[in-house]
């Protein structure tokens, strides 16, 4: 880079690729502050207002990027530095405020700094208020536009505005950020950057899947950028144990970071195969290590995890990807797009739904003003870039978290709970090496005293009566009540409880007995209500059997419950795969008239088999499901309180049987 062309004084040059997919989001949404770059910091001593303000413009002189104008022309988006831009340091007196009306004024004050929106065709690309509550308590809130500035600047800017705050001279940088993107612009095309992309794609995959992870509300068609952020800080004793970790599995804080993120991720969504954004420094060469700049790139790590990995081996994938990565780390996040053919969605960022990023404590709390303390506060957010956001901050006495998140998508309570989640992984990533990805426990004490209290029940339904003895009891005391309505078919209690009872006389003829499962293959009808309880008068167990479902697996439903006898019609009858053995019954052709209108009587106990359901069998084989007659009695009973029903009222019935 030292042999770079240099860019002429005041002279447009490109912008590099990732100012260009800013400067593009800008000009779509002229108001966006998703890319705002805010910090708010809490200075206690006598701080020197007119100094502050001299020292800004010191930083100004010697990082022209933020004196820079951005524009198109001919179409084509170019940057070019201002020789002076209007700067002021806002000054906001609020020493008379009440104790009590000062945090949601000063929460105003830094609001409006972060949610400042920038002219990128002119004006700094910076913007502070300096709020003053005493002589001996400030609070600054200062925002940088991420065009021009990145997390690895901040370094730089604290200790430039240090010095020039202390009246130290501020030398010439040897580059600016101008020299820089036009090299990078020079290097469109070359070989170096052709073998970056091509393992990149060899890398991802022909396709990367979109993440989808549960919300509380859905998705938008469009992203919003509205956010919000949550943070943490880890226990000493668990970062204490993270560093040991680190030490044992030679890797570094970001590997184990990033193995715990993607296992949260793979447990929350269910998915075992999605993406990872992760920005980079970028600042691979010597040349740019003293200036602010926006040079990050974002790498992009496919996760590919199995429930039955261990963690162990989880860090292990991680440490292989990262250290490859560091190989082709030059390649620009829009470069590798234009190289892909995933298909972009307006409703989700390309590739990768959710990002993590490391970097040491926030370097901008750092400032050295001489006799003034500094301290970085935190304030209410609202600006979102992806799904979710984790960026850990390393400290020598702390490891501080912050998980942003897309507030169209998700409650603050929920993001608050993942954040919890994310320290419980590290705690057994840490503890438990060996442990699988399936058996990691998310939930803490709270959780499990939550679905403690959500699965007591302290309303309990004696289960003395069946369901059918309610039916019996019913129809013995309201007999003319309407009971059924089918069409034009309209059945009394007395009605329906006499074709019930002759129906399960038949059955018992035939050699239904409790527990014995009965195949039920029925449309929706009259019939169909009571053929399934003539099947539970009978003391049967009766099996659904859905004539729309494929062959094979009506077949392994009949095999598996051992259905003796079918009740079906002759409209579907030939759907259903008969074995040798098995009795069918055709109720559109039976006369059981004959039969006694009499309840049958059939003691049943409450655990006695009332019917088999079968799972989806979607993972393999479809795997049958006893319910006993206590607990359909008790879900009866449950499900008419839930749903305040009177006699008066009527339900539709269009669930499944």
């Amino acid at each position: 880079m030292n042999d770079m062309t240099r860019a002429e004084d005041g002279q447009a040059v490109p912008l590099s690729p990732a100012q260009q997919q800013l400067w593009f989001l800008q000009k779509l949404e002229p108001a966006l502050t998703a890319y705002n770059l805010p910090r708010a910091l809490r200075f206690d001593g006598p701080l020197d207002a007119d100094a502050l303000e001299r020292a800004f413009h010191a930083v100004l002189d010697r990082h022209a990027v933020l004196r820079h104008r951005f524009f198109a022309r001919d179409g084509v988006p170019l940057q070019q530095p201002q020789t002076q831009v209007n700067f002021t340091l806002k000054r906001v007196d609020l020493s008379g405020a009440a104790e009590d009306a000062y945090p949601h004024q000063l929460q105003q004050e830094i609001a409006a700094v972060a949610n400042h929106v920038f002219d990128l065709d002119g004006g700094a690309m910076l913007m502070a208020t300096l709020i003053r509550r005493s002589a001996d308590e400030h609070v600054l809130a200062l925002c940088l536009h991420h065009i021009v500035s990145d997390a690895w600047s901040n370094p730089i800017l604290a200790r430039d505005l240090s010095k020039a705050y202390r009246g130290e001279q501020l030398p010439a940088l040897p580059l600016q950020y101008a020299d820089y993107a036009l090299w990078q612009s020079e290097q469109e095309g070359q070989s170096a950057q052709q073998r970056d992309v091509a393992y990149w794609n060899d890398y991802l995959g022909e396709q990367v899947q979109p993440l989808d992870l549960p919300a509380d509300r859905v998705r938008p068609v469009a992203r919003s950028y509205q956010g919000g952020a949550v943070y943490f800080t880890l226990q000493p004793e668990l970062a204490a144990t993270l560093q040991r970790y680190c030490r044992e599995q030679k890797s570094s804080p970001f590997m184990v970071l990033m193995a715990a993120w993607q296992v949260l991720i793979a447990r929350y969504s269910g998915q075992h195969d999605f993406a990872v954004g992760v920005p980079n420094a970028g600042r691979q060469h010597e040349a740019v290590q003293e200036m602010i700049g926006y040079f990050i790139t974002t790498q992009v790590f496919r996760v590919r995890i199995t429930p039955h990995m261990r963690l162990r081996e989880v860090l292990q994938q991680v440490r292989s990807d990262a250290m490859a990565a560091l190989d082709h780390a030059e390649l620009s996040f829009e470069r590798l797009l234009e190289n892909r053919s995933e298909r972009r969605d307006p409703a989700r960022s390309p590739l990768f739904q959710v990002m993590l990023g490391v970097q040491m404590d926030d370097a901008l709390a750092q400032l050295d003003f001489g006799g003034v303390r500094c301290t970085a506060l935190d304030f209410a957010e609202s600006g979102a870039k992806f799904d979710l956001s984790l960026d850990v901050s390393l400290g020598s006495a702390r490891v501080r978290g912050r998980l942003e998140y897309n507030s169209d998508m998700f409650d603050r309570a929920t993001v608050e709970w993942l954040a919890g989640c994310f320290q419980r992984v590290l705690q057994q990533m840490a503890m438990q090496p060996d442990l699988s990805v399936a058996s990691v426990d998310l939930l803490g004490d709270t959780d499990r005293a939550h679905l403690a209290q959500l699965g007591m029940n302290a309303q309990r339904h004696p289960d003395q009566e069946t369901v059918l003895q309610m039916f019996e009891r019913e129809a013995g005391a309201h007999p003319e009540a309407t009971a059924l309505v089918h069409g034009d078919d309209e059945l009394s209690y007395a009605e329906l409880n006499r074709r019930i009872n002759r129906l399960a006389h038949h059955l018992i003829a035939h050699g239904v007995r409790p527990e014995i499962p009965v195949g039920v293959a029925l449309e929706r009808s009259t019939g169909m209500i009571v053929g399934l309880l003539a099947i539970l008068k009978a003391g049967g167990a009766y099996v659904p059997l859905d004539p729309d479902y494929p062959a094979e697996r009506l077949a392994a439903m009949v095999e598996d419950s051992g259905m003796r006898l079918l009740l079906t019609q002759s409209s579907v009858a030939a759907r259903i795969p008969a074995p040798e053995g098995l009795q069918i019954l055709h109720t559109d052709l039976l006369d059981v008239s004959h039969h006694s209108a009499a309840n049958p009587g059939i003691a049943l106990h409450g655990a006695a088999l009332a019917y088999i359901i079968y799972t989806s069998g979607s993972t393999g084989k479809p795997k049958g499901i006893g319910i006993n007659h206590a607990t359909l009695a008790e879900h009866s009973q449950v499900a008419q309180g839930y749903f305040g029903l009177t006699r008066s009222d009527r339900m539709l019935q269009f669930s499944t049987i």
